[in-house]
């Protein structure tokens, strides 16, 4: 039988849904109140709720179920034995209920809902996989779900199966952020022995999170730290973070090349970074380092080695227009552990290329002013005492871009940069001499043009090809500067070109190393190719092919590879993309003697199917000497030829493989090889990971660890450096 009202619709709150009970066993109304018995079943839009027996009361919307209830309201799902439904505010009193909404699911004794965005739960029970034992659980005496923001957890306890492991006397998570709640890694490394990480990430509020934790390790003793996050408005980001541990054995890896000293037993790492838009036209970034060492990242935290060796010290501030920045910059040595060169500060102003007065010329220029100071480290005894001296700086170039012949496009650029040093130190002498100046003009011509064919009938559904197009555009880029009257090694300055096997940039605009400007006359030709396709509407690259060499008629004693000969190398770069499951990439520089550096790098990328991966790479270096900028002498940087192979591979939903190995051919030897095994076990993936690497200057390095991913978070990725 089946009773059905509908509200009115002049009544205050009513939502325009019929309401309609239905059951197998006896039913009446009485009173405004209707009762039902048996497989009960209430449909209220998008609400269903089931129960063995209801009654509904029609001036307060409100549903009375007992007996295996359950409410499918959209996204949340109620179980219980007794709970009281109101249709229109969706509030919920419930006593031993059971509740999944989204990744959550919880139990309690008792349950209320004071509105749609509040949950709160006494005495509850919360894990994140639906099955009666669950493997991780939080267990508290009250729980408040604020649905699509945070979970807070009062007087909890952190169980890992059926053994408590941590309890806070108040714990927020949030649930639209990406944090980990709970973190836990453990493994062995013959650096650092067996070790145990363990931390918890504490919300509180949707802006801050802190995570304590601490660490053991077998070789080296207990350590820890805090780490804090903090986003202050949409898109700013804040992070600090710490590390202190009294360190048993500091000796192991001494002595190597790059630890020529012992560090002390007292080792720590403090960090603070952050990026602000503080207006539309005004942001700030920071990257403040402390380290006790140079080799506390090294011997604890490997990842953040291997992205940098040596920490930075800045704050600026960055004003923005479409036509100009302005920028300040602060850099100083916090740490001197590490060779720094210091700007105390540096104002700077670029102006980006645009009309010169509306005229059909064209304007870029940067003016600075930087009070320089070079400190080297502690333990540098060989390059002297520090020096320092305010630089003045300013660059002004014009161009006149234009188009000929409807095909031909033409840039001619000349000018002219002028810079003031307050000291001009003198490697060659004591006396670090006073104020020195340098002129620098420059000249230069850019050529291009493109020669296009199209062939629309060329089509294969199978490959992705939907017409081809060739794109022909040969190109050169002429710079001639003449010698200046201070030749860059006449003076010790701050910026100097970092050896490179790349070819230098030729426009003054794109040259950051600017007391490294010397003498230039260079022709730059080569020709791209394009062979493109279209894919869903848009031009899609199949092959993008550059060719391009570089004559050198006055050799720079700074800009560039050295070289006696006009004609040093001819370069390759090349980009292969025919299916979005397979790229291939190669960049080579090949010299025309045999006494010229050899370069040759290639990657492909192949997903054979949607369960294996192959990556392979080959990386070849050979024959570079570099000059030194101080003395007769050669930078020489040893030759490599590495090999290497990674896959990835899943198995089944359970079980999954990775591995990557790097082989060097000059020696013969495996340099790293790593290996992971991935389980799904319940409400957790698993990987158990193995490392080696072969530190040709040092000790070998094996280490064995174990990550944890709780598969309802899976940002929480848990791993060895925590």
């Amino acid at each position: 039988m089946s009773l059905a009202w509908a509200l009115e619709p002049g009544q205050e709150g009513a939502q325009q849904f019929p309401i309609e009970i239905t059951a197998d066993g006896e039913n009446r109304y009485e009173g405004g109140v209707a009762y039902a018995e048996g497989n009960v079943v209430v449909r209220h839009g998008l609400d269903v709720i089931y129960a063995d027996s209801v009654s509904y009361d029609r001036s307060k919307r409100e549903l009375m179920a007992k007996g295996n209830v359950r409410i499918f309201a959209q996204s949340k799902i109620y179980r219980g034995e007794f709970l009281t439904y109101n249709l229109d505010s969706q509030q919920v009193s419930s006593s031993e209920f059971r509740l999944v909404q989204d990744r959550i699911y919880a139990y309690g004794a008792k349950v209320e809902t004071p509105s749609s965005k509040e949950i709160l739960v006494n005495q509850g029970v919360m894990a994140f996989e639906n099955r009666e034992n669950p493997s991780y659980s939080l267990k508290a005496n009250t729980i408040e779900i604020y649905p699509d923001d945070r979970v807070v957890f009062r007087n909890v306890a952190v169980y890992i199966g059926t053994v408590p492991v941590f309890w806070f006397p108040y714990v927020a998570a949030p649930l639209d952020k990406q944090n980990d709640s709970f973190n836990l890694s453990a493994g062995s490394s013959s650096r650092l022995g067996a070790y145990v990480i363990a931390g918890y990430t504490v919300a509180l509020d949707p802006r801050w999170t802190v995570t304590p934790y601490a660490a053991y390790y077998s070789r080296r003793s207990v350590g820890g730290g805090v780490n804090v996050e903090f986003d202050p408005r949409p898109g700013d980001r804040g992070q600090f973070r710490s590390f202190y541990i009294a360190d048993d054995s500091p000796d192991i890896g001494f002595p190597s090349t790059n630890r020529p000293v012992i560090p002390e037993e007292k080792r720590y790492r403090f960090d603070y970074k952050h990026k602000y838009q503080l207006s539309p036209e005004f942001n700030t970034t920071a990257d403040l380092n402390i380290w006790s060492d140079r080799n506390v990242t090294e011997d604890f935290f490997r990842d953040e080695f291997r992205r940098d060796q040596q920490p930075d010290n800045y704050v600026d501030m960055l004003y923005y227009d479409p036509n100009f920045t302005a920028s300040v910059l602060a850099r100083a040595q916090v740490n001197n552990l590490f060779e720094t060169v210091e700007r105390k500060p540096e104002f700077k102003l670029e102006f980006k290329r645009q009309s010169f007065f509306n005229t059909f010329l064209s304007y870029e220029g940067e003016s600075s002013v930087v009070n320089f100071k070079r400190d080297f480290d502690r333990d540098d005894r060989l390059s002297g005492p520090d020096y320092g001296a305010v630089r003045y700086d300013s660059f002004h170039q014009l161009s006149y871009p234009r188009q000929y012949l409807g095909w031909l496009s033409l840039t001619p650029r000349a000018g002219m940069r002028g810079t003031i040093y307050t000291e001009n130190n003198n490697p060659l002498g004591d006396d670090p001499g006073g104020d020195e100046g340098r002129l620098a003009f420059n000249a230069g011509l850019e050529a291009s043009f493109k020669v296009s064919k199209t062939w629309s009938d060329i089509k294969n559904p199978g490959l992705g090809i939907d017409g081809i197009r060739h794109v022909f555009q040969p190109f050169a880029d002429y710079s001639y500067m003449p010698d200046t009257n201070l030749d860059p090694l006449e003076f010790r300055g701050f910026d100097e070109r970092i050896p490179s096997t790349k070819l230098q940039p030729t426009y003054f605009s794109s040259f950051n190393s600017i007391d490294s400007i010397d003498r230039q006359n260079t022709l730059r030709p080569g020709v791209r190719n394009k062979i493109q396709t279209k894919r869903d509407g848009r031009n899609w690259d199949l092959v993008d092919w550059a060719l391009y060499t570089q004559a050198n008629f006055a050799p720079s004693r700074e800009m560039g590879v050295l070289s006696n000969d006009t004609l040093s190398h001819v370069y390759n770069e090349v980009a292969f993309k025919p299916l979005p499951w397979l790229t291939a990439n190669h960049y080579s520089a090949l010299g025309f003697d045999n006494d010229e550096f050899t370069e040759i790098n290639n990657d492909v990328t192949w997903q054979v199917h949607r369960a294996l991966d192959f990556t392979l790479g080959h990386y070849y270096l050979d024959d570079v000497n570099y000059p030194s900028p101080f003395a007769n002498q050669a930078f020489v940087l040893n030759d490599s030829h590495v090999l290497s192979f990674g896959s990835f591979w899943r198995l089944n939903e359970s079980w999954k493989f990775s591995q990557n190995v790097y082989f060097e051919a000059d020696t013969g030897t495996l340099s790293e090889h790593r290996y992971a095994i991935y389980r799904d076990v319940g409400a957790w993936s698993t990987a158990l990971s193995t490392s080696f690497r072969d530190n040709i200057n040092g000790s070998d390095e094996f280490a064995v660890y174990l990550s944890l991913t709780l598969k309802a978070f899976p940002e929480a990725n848990i791993t060895v450096n925590n």
